[in-house]
């Protein structure tokens, strides 16, 4: 069943979706319109990339973005929240070793586009900035940022891993690409050197000059710049879109 929702219906994702299995809907028998009209989609393509389960690990909120624009389950505890690019290489070289370490409460910082406090964590010598955290679980002493964190760690599925980054430092992305992640992306503002460095348009940040935003924007499909079923279902680099 083909579900059509529109742009507005679209901030209603879950809620609808909710509402769909309460009355007794199975969710792999229907599928949002805007899913079916991303640039590369197939039924068959898309039951695959659902099938298997993907895991994301990203620096920011792309993972979490690209997440939600293909109405995918948050596998990974990397949504909403940000790292330093050196830490979060340096978690990806011994993610099951990071993974399982405890968060320690460092610090608040703030948040000038939101206009609050949030926390900041260290996960061994890596930090977490929790920046769509600010609140604590009522009641309690304890964050929701890590209440989801941990939620999430037991979801992550090893066996299909895609890591993704952005930077604009050459030596960094060079760094990113010696990883050994079968399924790794990059996005750099200039003429990529690796294979795991692709580059994005930077007149899609919205005027910012940051190629995290340019990124961001990509993973909301606007535009979409590579085709997202063959970037998550096997690292496979596809242009759509033309990049000066």
């Amino acid at each position: 069943m083909l579900v059509v929702v529109g742009e507005e219906g679209r901030a209603r994702e879950h809620e609808i979706r909710e509402r769909l299995v309460q009355m007794g809907f199975d969710q792999r028998t229907f599928l949002f319109d805007f899913i079916a009209c991303v640039p590369g989609f197939s039924l068959q393509r898309y039951r695959k990339l659902l099938k298997d389960k993907l895991t994301i690990f990203s620096l920011n909120c792309f993972g979490g973005l690209i997440s939600h624009s293909l109405g995918l389950k948050f596998r990974s505890p990397t949504v909403n929240l940000f790292f330093d690019e050196d830490g979060f290489i340096r978690m990806l070289r011994h993610p099951q070793i990071y993974f399982a370490e405890q968060l320690e409460f460092e610090k608040m910082e703030y948040e000038p586009n939101l206009k609050w406090e949030y926390p900041v964590f260290l996960l061994g010598d890596v930090r977490v900035y929790m920046n769509h955290y600010p609140e604590k679980v009522s009641g309690t002493e304890t964050w929701q940022g890590e209440v989801k964190w941990y939620e999430r760690v037991k979801r992550i599925n090893w066996f299909n891993l895609f890591v993704v980054m952005y930077t604009d430092c050459p030596e960094l992305a060079e760094q990113f690409d010696a990883l050994p992640y079968g399924k790794k992306v990059c996005f750099v503002p200039f003429k990529p050197t690796k294979d795991s460095s692709w580059q994005i348009d930077m007149s899609a940040d919205g005027g910012t000059g940051l190629v995290g935003a340019a990124a961001n924007s990509f993973a909301q499909g606007h535009p979409w710049f590579y085709d997202p079923f063959d970037m998550l279902l096997y690292g496979k680099k596809t242009q759509l879109v033309e990049i000066p």
